[in-house]
């Protein structure tokens, strides 16, 4: 589920990970925009991703 649905009052560089989709997410605020979950999990596709 998504942590807007979960967590009512997130504090900017809170996390949450959702084990039912295997995602890891941050509540940041970027520039002049409202804060907002940013999806931050790193997938096998990515080309950080060590084994």
């Amino acid at each position: 589920m998504h942590p807007s649905k979960v967590i009512k009052d997130p504090k900017i560089n809170d996390t949450y990970y959702d084990p039912d989709l295997d995602k890891l997410y941050q509540y940041v605020k970027l520039g002049d925009y409202p804060p907002e979950w940013v999806e931050t999990s790193i997938g096998e596709n990515d080309e950080n991703y060590f084994v």
